[in-house]
């Protein structure tokens, strides 16, 4: 017999509606100072939310840089290559006292600007794939484990897993869903031993593919290579929590409840 295995049913009723969830594009603000125009300054720049004045920041594709001007002077947020040439790329034009211009960065690497006007006021913006974060399908299986409220999976990916899980006992596998697109080209996921043991085979968009396995004291860590158009993760294992589960022993008491009622019913009729 084989089941499909979902989160409690009311848990899927409050997160149905955020299966589309992404991972969210985040906007960095970096000020020019009062004073930036003069070489002597101590920083031409101020990362806001660090507060690093180098110029430099670290961001993800397609997060965006806000530059503000916070001095009294003109300024000019512009795009040179690494030798500090004009590249033509982006240009805010002049910036007025007040004025802020923003640019947004989709592909990966290193992108050097510096201010036309004051050309000693330079700095990169590094552009990295999102290694992504950690995070938790709470539940999974819960029909089938002892007390009900199932197995946590953990993993790491930049965009979301969703909830609902497909449990395969007879085929001893879990299929996982990827909601939105990923930058990444690998996902991790923690699998307790109590959910799956000995997984041994990762089937992705329906192709085989090679992965790399640790054992934990979480459970099995497998690190899987994926792509861009990733939607389908299957993990297949020589065993996936015991067919005879919560849910089964439910049913199976009360079918013996059942039959005993009607036994006593007919013995009290006949009898």
């Amino acid at each position: 017999m084989r089941y499909s295995i979902f989160v409690l049913p009311l848990l899927i009723l409050l997160i149905s509606s955020y299966g589309g969830l992404v991972y969210a594009e985040s906007t960095f603000e970096i000020v020019m100072p009062s004073g930036a125009s003069d070489p002597g300054a101590p920083f031409f720049w101020k990362e806001k939310t660090t507060g690093v004045t180098s110029g430099e920041i670290t961001i993800y594709p397609n997060d965006s840089v806000l530059w503000k001007n916070a001095d009294t002077a003109f300024h000019t947020i512009t795009s040179v290559t690494q030798a500090g040439e004009i590249d033509g790329k982006f240009d805010s034009g002049f910036m007025n006292a007040g004025d802020s211009f923003e640019m947004q960065f989709p592909e990966l690497g290193d992108n050097y600007y510096f201010c036309s006007l004051h050309p000693w006021m330079s700095g990169i913006v590094h552009v990295v794939k999102n290694p992504g974060s950690v995070q938790s399908i709470h539940n999974v299986a819960s029909g089938f484990s002892e007390d009900g409220l199932g197995f946590e999976v953990k993993y790491i990916l930049d965009t979301n897993l969703q909830k609902a899980v497909f449990i395969d006992p007879d085929n001893k596998s879990l299929t996982f869903k990827i909601s939105g697109t990923s930058e990444n080209d690998k996902i991790t996921l923690v699998l307790p031993t109590e959910l799956i043991e000995n997984p041994n085979t990762a089937i992705v968009n329906g192709e085989i593919t090679g992965f790399e396995s640790e054992i934990t004291s979480s459970g099995t860590k497998l690190v899987i290579p994926i792509s861009s158009d990733t939607t389908e993760i299957k993990i297949m294992g020589t065993k996936v929590i015991p067919e005879f589960g919560f849910l089964a022993l439910s049913i199976l008491s009360i079918g013996l409840v059942s039959m005993l009622f009607l036994t006593r019913s007919k013995l009290s009729i006949f009898g």
